[in-house]
């Protein structure tokens, strides 16, 4: 028997938590609150799912790029 991969959810970057339900409605899970707590991703205990965080880009001036202005 082979095991299904979890689903991969994306979420916004600056995102500090998120909610899981399972998304199947009265299929899915109780819901629950997971934390990126220093992580840029979380699985649900329940269903396996992966929310992954993406690293957000440092913002820069120019002068910090060394151009003058």
């Amino acid at each position: 028997m082979t095991k299904n991969a979890p689903e991969i959810i994306t979420v916004d970057p600056d995102a500090d938590g998120v909610m899981c339900d399972g998304g199947g409605g009265a299929l899915g899970h109780p819901q629950v609150w997971y934390t990126f707590d220093g992580q840029n991703e979380v699985e649900c205990g329940y269903c396996d799912r992966l929310f992954v965080r993406p690293v957000a880009k440092a913002k820069t001036s120019s002068k910090a790029k060394g151009k003058v202005a």
